[in-house]
């Protein structure tokens, strides 16, 4: 294994300023998803397309079919775009491999998105959004991080194999897909049309921890009732805040007693496991000193083996004690509403082939020591794992507190690090035809 590891270490850093400049090419595309007033990945995907054909893999494109995601996936329905997908293909490469090409099913799946979220206020940026502009050894823009960094590390993670003379024995399909960052829908796509894998690496930022664990969320809209008053009699009314703040104070406690006792271990290393967020908190009307409505939005965030409707269960039921402990409350019990979007988490045994490959090849890099944990956000994973039924594993460079923010940028030192990784990985897990360990 040694002369395989040295060979990829070796390409690695000759493959590393192409690598940088095709990334950088890739920022400059402007590829915000629609849902966040983009004109869509079109263009990005062009350039996927014929830098995997530069690597002499073979490419698939299509449009995805909302009308048939309808179909298939119901639940998918309120994040699907009216106007579909025109100008927004997916893209499939398909790696040279010894194992002939055939069907849609592949030994490993290569996965993620070519969709930004929008950039902003532009003025808020060290470089502009869209520069891709390196300096101080980081590549800095939009989408350097989420996920394009992660796109160009499976790309170089190509472009390693082929400078160390490395043919691997097993298929591997990358796909590149839209509309990540409003749903999913171009993951789902590929799911509806037949491609699999035995197992899958999910590109998202992990800071080049093996994640083979991903975060779901629901959104809890809480309605408060009081009454309302005049501000020289305040003590006529029952302030709805005051009413509002009851339950987030028991909901508060509820996710923290959730880590207590209900704990994944891959989540155990994060510094919280159900990361539950307060997003709002509205009341009226205007102008009264007392109010008399309070709206709460919560962020609840699922864990492990977790289903949104067993939350959904112990959420009610922490309002419900609430509501019993006071007489207003009781005669005016609030609103409960799940608003979209819901996520489910996904999870996938640490003990995993594909998590093994992976975990060996970092000690094989030298990764001391080989992070495995939880990814605390929602990725396209949790489709490939809870719909596809593929096991999928988030890795790749970069910090998510970087994500959708004008600090997003990429140290190139471990978008080399990661590409170096991420063939030895696949050269493990698919097996080596021909190359140095061969000689």
């Amino acid at each position: 294994m040694r002369p395989l590891v040295e060979a990829l270490i070796r390409g690695g850093h000759d493959v590393l300023e192409t690598v940088v400049e095709r990334l950088q090419a890739g920022v400059r595309v402007a590829s915000v998803n629609p849902s966040a007033g983009g004109t869509g990945e079109g263009e990005f995907q062009t350039l996927v397309a014929a830098e995997l054909e530069r690597l002499g893999c073979a490419v698939e494109s299509w449009e995805p079919d909302a009308a048939a995601l309808s179909e298939r996936f119901p639940a998918a329905r309120p994040y699907l775009p009216s106007s579909g997908f025109r100008t927004r293909p997916n893209v499939i490469g398909w790696a040279p491999t010894a194992e002939p090409l055939g069907g849609r099913r592949a030994h490993l799946i290569l996965n993620s998105h070519a969709d930004t979220v929008g950039a902003g206020d532009p003025s808020g940026w060290r470089f502009p959004p869209f520069s891709g502009t390196v300096a101080d050894g980081h590549l800095h823009g939009l989408g350097a991080v989420d996920a394009k960094g992660c796109m160009f590390a499976f790309l170089g993670a190509f472009a390693v194999l082929r400078a160390a003379g490395v043919t691997l024995r097993r298929s591997v399909m990358l796909q590149s897909v839209v509309d990540e960052e409003a749903g999913g829908a171009g993951v789902l796509d590929c799911i509806r049309r037949g491609y699999t894998a035995g197992a899958a690496l999910v590109g998202e930022p992990t800071s080049l921890r093996v994640c083979p664990g991903s975060r779901g969320s629901m959104t809890l809209v809480l309605r408060v009732v009081g009454r309302g008053a005049h501000p020289g009699e305040g003590w006529r009314g029952v302030n709805a805040i005051h009413a509002a703040w009851r339950y987030v104070e028991a909901l508060e406690r509820l996710r923290d007693g959730l880590d207590r006792t209900r704990m994944h271990p891959l989540w155990a290393p994060l510094p919280v496991g159900h990361v539950w967020n307060l997003m709002a908190v509205n009341s009226g009307p205007a102008g009264r000193s007392v109010p008399d409505r309070c709206e709460v939005r919560y962020s609840v965030g699922v864990i492990g083996a977790e289903r949104l409707t067993e939350l959904q269960d112990v959420v009610a039921a922490c309002v419900a004690g609430v509501t019993a402990a006071d007489p207003w409350l009781i005669e005016h019990p609030p609103t409960i509403e799940w608003s979209p979007p819901s996520m489910e988490p996904a999870v996938i045994e640490p003990t995993h082939p594909a998590v093994a490959a992976m975990v060996a090849a970092g000690v094989d890099l030298g990764e001391d020591p080989v992070g495995v944990q939880a990814f605390s956000a929602a990725s396209d994973g949790r489709h490939l794992m809870n719909s596809g039924g593929i096991p999928a594993i988030n890795f790749g460079p970069g910090d998510l507190h970087r994500c959708h923010s004008p600090g997003e940028e990429l140290p190139v030192a471990e978008l080399r690090r990661a590409m170096t990784w991420i063939a030895l990985f696949m050269a493990r897990y698919c097996g080596v035809a021909r190359g140095p360990a061969e000689r």
